[in-house]
């Protein structure tokens, strides 16, 4: 089988042709379009209707708070004309073809549950290091939703409350990729919006002991995170993923970070067991894959269940029939 899987994001879409067993046949990108509604709508089933006929579905990756078992998109991040909607419900009706969705950070956590860095691992947390602090909380091989559809919002836990509570304080406020610029721009003298992590990494890599300093700053904001979550939910592994997770340089400060906070303890305590996550550009996609076949499984049980349940009324029926005839 293959799948449409599409991953929205604030700045393009991408999408690409997937097989059910995770190799990509081909992929491309498109600018989102972020407003007005129907023009977002549009857009989506014009990237369908490149592939109408020759996949099986499709498979959303979108940003916001989502209930992924109907489809309701309660917010979409950056992107205000989605909220309060169900996407699968629309797109189903303009498609006619079965439509899953879910969470970008979850799906990215789902990818590698499915193939990657997690294969093997029951219980973990993914941390996706973007514009803000996305991720997931991973029990028995599943994601963990809570109540409101909230569980691993990492973003939105307030790491502060002085001088007063902002958005500032929150983990997308001091933890997300443009505060890692904020902090490379003060121990480097360079201005924030001249640079991008590729280029504080570049200078790190290359031995600039100030951008060394700023990313250090950046990372220790984030390893204690990691550290709150090691202690709240004990899992067997924690890996992190977005762009900047491909730099070596990354993995081995957030470990030497983790290290530095346990010496604090006066106890032996285990330190976070972290990596890095295996798919990094192509992660939301795979994971949105992993979410539709999950979801067509389950449907497949239900529907088995249902024609269960038919054949015992049909014979309790007609077993009552019987006894009234007398025979």
């Amino acid at each position: 089988m293959n799948y449409l899987a599409i991953d929205v994001g604030g700045t393009f879409t991408k999408y690409a042709v997937i097989t059910d067993e995770c190799q990509i046949l081909e992929k491309d990108k498109s600018p989102t379009v972020t407003e007005p509604l129907e023009g977002f709508i549009s857009s989506l089933v014009d990237i369908y209707q490149k592939y109408e006929g020759n996949v099986d579905g499709i498979a959303l990756s979108m940003p916001g708070i989502i209930d992924s078992e109907t489809g309701f998109m309660y917010t979409g991040g950056n992107l205000a004309c989605i909220t309060n909607l169900n996407i699968v419900e629309v797109l189903e009706k303009r498609c006619g073809v079965h439509v899953t969705v879910e969470n970008d950070a979850k799906c990215a956590a789902l990818a590698e549950v499915w193939k990657g860095a997690l294969m093997d691992v029951s219980d973990a947390i993914v941390v996706v290091c973007g514009t803000g602090v996305g991720g997931a909380v991973i029990h028995d091989r599943k994601v963990l939703k809570g109540i409101h559809n909230m569980a691993g919002e990492f973003s939105y836990i307030m790491t502060d409350a002085e001088p007063e509570y902002t958005l500032d304080n929150s983990l997308a406020g001091n933890t997300g990729i443009k505060c890692m610029m904020k902090f490379v721009s003060k121990h480097t003298g360079i201005p924030a919006e001249e640079l991008d992590g590729e280029k504080a990494f570049s200078m790190a890599n290359c031995g600039d002991e100030k951008a060394i300093a700023g990313i250090r700053e950046y990372v220790k904001h984030l390893a204690i995170q990691i550290n709150n979550y090691q202690f709240i939910f004990d899992p067997e592994k924690i890996v992190v993923g977005g762009g900047i997770s491909v730099q070596p340089l990354f993995l081995q400060m957030i470990k030497e970070e983790l290290k530095k906070i346990n010496a604090v303890y006066p106890w032996d305590l285990p330190i976070a067991d972290v990596d890095v996550c295996k798919f990094f550009n192509d992660a939301n996609l795979i994971g949105a894959v992993y979410v539709h076949i999950k979801s067509k499984e389950r449907k497949i049980d239900i529907d088995k269940m249902n024609e269960l349940l038919d054949m015992v009324k049909d014979r309790r029926e007609g077993q009552y029939l019987m006894e009234l005839l007398g025979k």
